[in-house]
């Protein structure tokens, strides 16, 4: 009996130990904040599939990711129930989905560290942040999402990602990850101390730390030396229900909100206003030059917000979600369409093919991805505009920045984002699509200003600092003195040049694995 309970708990013990990483992995995210758990939480995987084959180590991989997933994610159900319509049951179902898609990552993560290691020989201590870094890259999340950023409170170990986009902090945790992994490994294996692979790791952990702290000194002292812009956000409180039920009185609120913040004595002084996304939901021509004083009637200041435009384009409308900037004069300069839209909220997938779709859905339209990524001048600054999720695409907005740097135009001194995250409730999401968003402030050195109508909002530094911001659910004005950077990165020149090399190696590694003899390293 006691033989045969030893048994059953050897073949738990490998599940146990995955699901152990998925919750510790959740609980080290974003929103739990427990980061210091993630340096650690590959760890119990990474013991589970140590005398795995590559095909057991997928499915136990597998599990790490949709636990993770389904518990750090879990304000994905809010969004189904609310806007999608379903019940909770099979919310929770949609939400097992989800996790099921984005868990896949953990799962072609064990499965290539063990082809790697069977067939090759070679050490999980160095496979394992590479495969990671490939991974991270390459994958087409639904809600883009990067390891590293669990790290955001750690500011002086960040900074790096001024040279290797946030992929660099997801590739320093799992390395680590790999090397307590690696120390056990050693002392179930009386293989002794691996003394030369810690003090590599801690090098390289100290030499990221001190660059951090210069860093910051750097970009601190170019803020305080640039030209600021007073900007002020105006933050009503209000979901994207109120604004379908009654999209009239949700305009109307910002109106109101704005002409009282622009007699306050400490705001009269604004360059501009700044709205959220999809403030004005009755679609505004695309070739409208001026815009009618109803919409922004005692104003008095340059208004940047977001609405949906329509154009006619054989014979069929097409409409978009956009934002736009006008003067004093209500003079529209500039316009800008969202290049990536959310599934069920913007557009439903295959719903041209069946469009009953739409119709079983009342809150999402059908709308289309914009192509002009061409930055707002205002006051002879540049600034580059995103909408939604957009700012969690670090390549997107890699490509949008140095747009004009090839006809020798510079780089927006700004980015700004307008967002409608209240989809997701009162829940972890807004700050998780902040801190993921905070990483383009550092990749580029710009101040990042972002407007939400339910939340975060925010005035993010150039070092990705948070300070300045909102709570959820909340009706705030929040002003700053916004400054205009110039320089360039090492990422703004190489873009994501880690992802691209983990990817290369990776691949390389994997077809290897596929020809020649075992080999030790």
């Amino acid at each position: 009996m006691l033989l045969r309970k030893d048994l059953l708990l050897k073949k738990k013990s490998p599940w146990l130990l995955a699901v152990f990483s998925g919750i510790l992995g959740f609980l080290g995210y974003v929103g739990f904040n427990q980061f210091y758990l993630e340096w650690v939480f590959m760890v119990p995987l990474l013991v589970a599939i140590r005398d795995k084959t590559p095909g057991r180590a997928f499915f136990l991989g597998w599990v790490t990711g949709i636990v993770g997933y389904a518990g750090g994610f879990y304000w994905f159900t809010h969004m189904l129930t609310v806007f999608v319509g379903l019940n909770f049951f099979f919310a929770g179902i949609g939400l097992l989905v989800f996790a099921a898609f984005n868990g896949l990552t953990f799962a072609i993560f064990a499965w290539a560290l063990k082809r790697l290691q069977l067939k090759k020989g070679w050490s999980v201590w160095w496979m394992a942040p590479v495969i990671w870094a490939a991974i991270e890259n390459i994958y087409p999340f639904l809600f883009p999402n990067y390891i590293g950023a669990s790290q955001y409170m750690l500011l002086p170990l960040i900074q790096i990602a001024d040279i290797t986009g946030i992929l660099g902090i997801s590739f320093l945790v799992v390395w680590c990850n790999a090397t307590v992994f690696t120390v056990m490994e050693s002392r179930l294996t009386g293989s002794g101390f691996p003394l030369k692979k810690v003090s590599v790791f801690a090098a390289v952990i100290l030499l990221t730390g001190v660059y951090g702290l210069v860093r910051m000194d750097h970009v601190d002292a170019a803020v305080a030396k640039a030209l600021k812009l007073k900007m002020v956000m105006i933050q009503a409180g209000e979901g994207g229900i109120a604004k379908h039920e009654d999209p009239w009185r949700f305009l109307n609120l910002h109106q109101d909100l704005t002409r009282a913040a622009v007699l306050e004595p400490s705001i009269a002084d604004a360059d501009l206003v700044i709205w959220p996304e999809s403030v004005l939901t009755t679609p505004i021509s695309r070739k409208s030059e001026q815009l009618p004083d109803k919409l922004f009637k005692e104003m008095g200041k340059p208004v940047l917000f977001g609405t949906y435009s329509a154009e006619r384009q054989g014979g069929k409308i097409k409409n978009y979600v956009s934002a736009v900037m006008v003067d004093e004069e209500l003079r529209v300069k500039g316009l800008y369409d969202k290049q990536v839209l959310v599934p069920f909220g913007e557009y439903i997938p295959l719903g041209d093919l069946y469009p009953v779709l739409y119709q079983r859905l009342p809150y999402t339209t059908r709308f289309w991805p914009g192509n002009n990524i061409e930055p707002f001048v205002f006051k002879d600054y540049r600034f580059q505009i995103n909408l939604c999720y957009e700012d969690l695409f670090p390549n997107l907005i890699h490509q949008n920045m140095i747009s004009g740097v090839f006809f020798g135009k510079e780089m927006p001194h700004a980015i700004i984002n307008l967002t409608n995250d209240s989809w997701y409730g009162d829940t972890f999401e807004p700050l998780q699509h902040l801190v993921n968003a905070s990483f383009r402030a550092i990749e580029h050195r710009r101040p990042l200003v972002r407007s939400t109508n339910t939340g975060i909002s925010a005035f993010v530094d150039p070092v990705g600092r948070l300070e300045k911001r909102t709570a959820q659910w909340t009706r705030e004005i929040i002003a700053d003195n916004v400054p205009m950077m110039t320089g360039r990165t090492i990422y703004s020149y190489a873009g994501n040049w880690l992802g691209g090399l983990s990817l290369l190696i990776t691949l390389v590694l994997i077809g290897l694995s596929y020809k020649g003899r075992k080999q030790k390293t």
